[in-house]
């Protein structure tokens, strides 16, 4: 089945990003569903050796969220029942590279805010910044057409490649504003799900 017969549709810090496609998707999509979870993953290189980023890191993240932090070998972990924050530091022959993974279940929270949340964990001498975002959400029969719509109006449609899954469909595509984007649609008992990520999903679906 065609992508488009499959797919429904997947508190800032300034006004670039909240001008941004996704950012535009990730909002109608949220206003047209039921949340269910978004988060955001920081990739950055330090100059620090591992076990002095690591206390870098925890101090940090100590200072923002309190105790109940975990430390097991490389990584340093939170968990409670709004979020799930993840830090794992490792060397390669060069550099020491780090990976904060920020999972939210709180539905007021967009991934620009956890964006500005995240940078409170970093090492704020860190180089070389990537981020990856996503949104899940489950689908309202209702609503389905309104994001649809808003997803092919922000889209280059001549970018869109898709793929079957087990489940349901992904696909990736570009957006209007050069911006690489992930989708999954897929279906779970008898409910559907829609994911947006960009440039790639880095959840399991």
């Amino acid at each position: 089945m065609a992508f488009f017969l499959l797919i429904i549709g997947a508190y800032g810090i300034n006004n670039n990003e909240k001008n941004t496609d996704f950012y535009y998707l990730e909002e109608n999509t949220l206003n047209n569903s039921q949340f269910v979870s978004n988060g955001i993953r920081m990739n950055y290189i330090s100059k620090e050796e591992i076990q002095d980023e690591l206390l870098i890191i925890k101090d940090n993240l100590t200072g923002y969220l309190g105790e109940n932090i975990k430390i097991e070998d490389n990584i340093i972990s939170y968990k409670d029942k709004d979020k799930e924050i993840t830090a794992i530091v490792w060397k390669d022959k060069i550099d020491t590279k780090v990976q904060i993974t920020y999972v939210n279940n709180r539905r007021k929270a967009n991934t620009i805010q956890l964006k500005k949340e995240i940078e409170q964990i970093q090492n704020i001498a860190a180089k070389n910044i990537k981020y990856f975002k996503f949104v899940k959400v489950k689908i309202v029969e209702e609503q389905k057409q309104n994001i649809l719509d808003v997803l092919r109006s922000r889209m280059d449609k001549d970018t869109l490649e898709e793929l079957d899954i087990n489940n349901g469909i992904s696909a990736k595509a570009i957006l209007k504003d050069g911006e690489k984007i992930n989708f999954a649609f897929t279906r779970h008992n008898s409910n559907e799900y829609l994911i947006l990520g960009t440039p790639v999903i880095f959840v399991t679906y």
